[in-house]
């Protein structure tokens, strides 16, 4: 609770920060901008107006975030971030394609030429380095604790730092040569501004689609499980993210066939307890066991184990059971979630066992490790 207290103060105060620069910032130079006829440092401004509403954004939707669960939304409301953050980038994508329609429209139609001024030249430097401090600042800071609005804050902030730098340089060729190439200048911010909306709002829809749990979080977990030993396999962990730092999920383990419900249970407990404490909350834990008491059962399964070896998109076969009084054997095979293969190699691998063992009836079951 400290932890997630923590982190909303933090985006908050940064975002507080964010909008008092960038409202600062726009208002100077809308008006400089005005004055000097520069049209690309009054885009400059306005495009500063639609980072001061991104900030507002991110701290409604930090406070949303930490909303209790109700019964239409039993997960919370983390993945709210997401959506705020969606909208900050459909924000941003408007204004570089508005932005992008007035620039192309004064190359073909120019306008009069920008005549810039001292003043100009260092509201331009201040931004670029306040921008750039900012945005690396903001960046690392929401890559610290997970904050997607954060990290596209600073990103923002790291791209109008390289459009004043751009304006800086059109300024300096204009001043030395009297060539003036603000128009194209507009057209070139434009771009950028849509560019990183695009790049923005594919990271929020990827996230709001939802995305395979990050490996060294999904190996932690395994790590942890398997240091039991009463825990022979761990498969098929599912985790999914109902915001950041909230992770949900359910996992199969494989144990001896021996033990007990009561030892399984207490064992289950353990399980769900260890990985709560990892950020993962466990709604289940399936059981599965392997039975090779008898010699023969024993050789059978050796012989699946063997003849798995040869599928190289199967990772390993666990879990085997069998029942030689009504003949039927079961187990798992492990195969990679992104094979788009499985389901034929499933089929070919039960056919091969089923010509071994044509009186047996074959269950393959699929576990995927995703």
């Amino acid at each position: 609770m400290e932890n997630k207290e923590k982190r909303k103060r933090t985006i908050i105060i940064f975002s507080i920060i964010s909008i008092v620069m960038n409202i600062l910032l726009s208002i100077l130079k809308i008006i400089v901008g005005t004055l000097v006829n520069a049209q690309a440092i009054v885009l400059d401004g306005i495009n500063g107006v639609s980072d001061v509403v991104s900030s507002f954004l991110t701290i409604i939707g930090s406070i949303v975030v930490e909303k209790k669960p109700d019964r239409d939304h039993p997960m919370g409301y983390g993945r709210i971030e997401y959506v705020f953050s969606t909208l900050i980038t459909i924000m941003i994508i408007y204004i570089g394609g508005k932005s992008m329609i007035q620039a192309i429209g004064d190359v073909i139609k120019p306008d009069i030429p920008p005549h810039y001024t001292v003043t100009a030249i260092i509201l331009m430097i201040t931004s670029m380095v306040c921008k750039l401090v900012f945005g690396i600042v903001m960046r690392n800071k929401g890559k610290k604790i997970d904050s997607v609005s954060m990290i596209m804050t600073g990103s923002d902030s790291l791209s109008d730092a390289m459009v004043s730098a751009a304006i800086l340089i059109s300024i300096i060729i204009y001043r030395a040569t009297g060539v003036d190439i603000e128009s194209y200048l507009c057209i070139i911010i434009a771009f950028m501004i849509m560019y990183t909306g695009y790049t923005m709002i594919k990271e929020c829809l990827t996230k709001l689609l939802g995305t395979r749990a990050d490996p060294q979080f999904k190996k932690k977990i395994m790590d942890t499980l398997m240091k039991e030993d009463e825990v022979l396999n761990v498969f098929n962990l599912v985790i999914h993210n109902y915001g950041e730092d909230i992770y949900i999920g359910s996992v199969d383990i494989e144990v001896d066939d021996r033990m007990t419900a009561d030892r399984i249970t207490m064992l289950s407990r353990r399980l769900i307890k260890k990985t709560e404490e990892l950020g993962l909350t466990l709604t289940s834990v399936g059981i599965s066991a392997t039975n090779v008491r008898s010699k023969r059962a024993a050789k059978i399964y050796d012989d699946i184990i063997e003849t798995v070896r040869h599928y190289k998109d199967i990772k390993r076969a666990q879990s085997f059971s069998i029942d030689f009084k009504d003949k039927i054997m079961s187990f798992y095979i492990v195969q990679d979630f992104g094979d788009m293969n499985r389901d034929e190699q499933r089929q070919k691998l039960l056919a091969e066992l089923q010509e071994k063992y044509p009186d047996m009836t074959i269950d393959i079951y699929s576990a995927i490790d995703m």
